[in-house]
């Protein structure tokens, strides 16, 4: 079980657990309990994106999963440690 996605994520850094960015919140549906996240494709290795199940297609944003996030701070949202 993650964290509850709320409005105010929108714009907050999405980090790996070891603190590396690999995107930025760009739009949330609270319906839904969703982020949806404009990721770094420099920083966001294959097999990131397959644990998150992210396609190997280059999309503007992607949605991230709520039982990804095992931290949701005031600057960012961290992903749990098998991310």
């Amino acid at each position: 079980m993650g964290q509850e996605i709320t409005i105010d994520e929108a714009g907050k850094r999405v980090i790996d657990s070891d603190g590396n960015e690999i995107g930025v919140v760009v739009d949330v549906d609270t319906d839904e309990d969703t982020a949806y996240v404009d990721p770094d494709q420099e920083q966001l290795a294959g097999e990131l994106k397959t644990r998150l199940g992210w396609g190997s297609d280059a999309q503007s944003k992607y949605p991230l999963r709520n039982d990804a996030i095992s931290t949701v701070t005031e600057n960012a949202i961290q992903l749990r440690n098998e991310y």
